[in-house]
């Protein structure tokens, strides 16, 4: 903890220079609020979700990057006063349930606080030797590979990615985990290294990443793990009428076999067709078993004609995804999972300001049949001032069968810039 926050202090020194009069950016800011009946109660929980940069300068650039994750709002703001009661007790010999009690309200407490912490910092040097070449080393979270996010900002094209990710899709997180969500991406580079980047003709830009990760972590404590050295290469090819994004990467265990990873993302518009697709293997430990479960597999064909639209939406789950083996409720590894998901929808949020529509996702399991979940869900999506309103109601069509919630009802709120 102390080398954490000497590391924090000499970067902020190091940087305050290049950082005096720099400019604030909120790059990504997200509230979602869900409500549905929890234990016969109806309640509200909000997830925001910020990024918030500080950069100065173009050729030497100095990003500063603050953000934070809070899976639940509310609990956080009542925890946010500093006293804890820890006599809460009232005995100065607590029985074992009262111990107990004790520590997992101090769990619960510790893991809903609200923080803005340092997410990443990073010093780049463009044209680079007068050429098209761009160096930068990072420390923290840096780019998303396979999301097709990039195209968008380095490119200035319309959005590619899915709109099948984040807290609207998957509330409940991965494996009961709300800090995991899949949200579009193969892999997040996260650790403390160098990224060498070239701009040919505008149109292809490959990186090259090389890192100590700091995304594998300590199931039980959240720790990261030391020891593991990674190494990405990723190309970016743009053209109007199809876009690619291919990478693939290792990460060295120090005392393990090595983990292997890549994909690639395909975009193809037609004007009136457009087709997405993904398909690649966050993780694979070599030696180990290799199945169809290491996939992440996504297709998603589009129509648009005039302002009436539509998409269907098939993606397979990976049982890795950001480094981390995914599990189900009963604590069993989570095979075989997929979701389907049709919409059809009357304008176009990417060209207006305005989008309405319905949706059907299916959820099932493909190995046995069970856990199938199908959700009706009307919506309508505004755009202005910077920002992107969504507003969206879940009915449960399997309800008189299955149980759970019959409905919720979902309001999210994100930068759209």
């Amino acid at each position: 903890m102390k080398k954490s926050f000497w590391a924090a202090v000499l970067a902020g020194c190091a940087l305050a220079p290049g950082l005096f009069g720099a400019e604030i950016i909120v790059s990504h800011l997200e509230l979602a609020s869900r409500g549905a009946m929890e234990d016969g109660d109806f309640g509200i929980r909000t997830s925001a979700e910020a990024d918030i940069s500080l950069q100065g300068g173009y050729k030497y650039g100095i990003i500063l990057g603050l953000g934070a994750e809070i899976p639940n709002l509310q609990k956080a703001l009542s925890y946010g006063r500093l006293e804890l009661p820890y006599a809460s007790t009232g005995s100065t010999n607590p029985t074992t349930a009262e111990y107990d009690g004790l520590v997992d309200e101090v769990n619960e407490r510790f893991n809903n606080q609200a923080t803005l912490s340092i997410r990443s910092v990073a010093a780049t040097v463009r044209e680079l030797f007068g050429g098209p070449l761009e160096a930068s080393f990072f420390i923290g979270h840096y780019d998303k590979l396979g999301s097709g996010e990039d195209f968008q900002e380095l490119f200035g094209s319309l959005p590619v990615t899915t709109d099948l990710r984040g807290f609207l899709y998957y509330p409940e997180g991965l494996g009961g985990d709300l800090s995991l969500r899949f949200n579009g991406a193969f892999h997040s580079i996260l650790g403390t290294g160098a990224a060498l980047k070239a701009i040919f003709l505008e149109k292809v830009i490959p990186s090259l990443y090389i890192y100590h990760d700091l995304s594998f972590r300590n199931e039980t404590t959240g720790a990261y793990l030391p020891g593991h050295y990674s190494a990405d290469f990723r190309l970016l090819v743009n053209s109007a009428a199809a876009k690619f994004e291919i990478f693939t990467g290792t990460t060295y265990v120090t005392g393990d076999d090595p983990v292997v990873r890549g994909g690639i993302l395909a975009f193809f518009d037609a004007g009136s067709l457009a087709l997405l697709m993904q398909a690649g293997v966050p993780y694979w430990e070599v030696g180990d078993d290799f199945d169809i479960d290491n996939w992440y597999f996504l297709l998603e064909p589009r129509f648009q004609l005039w302002r009436i639209g539509s998409a269907l939406t098939f993606f397979y789950h990976p049982v890795y995804y950001m480094n981390r083996l995914i599990l189900d409720k009963d604590g069993d590894v989570e095979r075989g999972k997929a979701d389907v998901n049709f919409k059809i929808f009357y304008g176009d949020i990417n060209r207006s300001s305005f989008e309405g529509g319905v949706e059907a996702t299916l959820g099932l399991t493909l190995h046995n049949g069970e856990d199938i979940s199908l959700w009706l869900s009307p919506f309508v999506q505004v755009a202005g001032a910077g920002l992107l309103w969504n507003f969206k109601l879940r009915f449960n069509a399997l309800y008189f069968k299955e149980g759970g919630d019959f409905a919720e009802g979902f309001i999210g709120i994100r930068t759209a810039y």
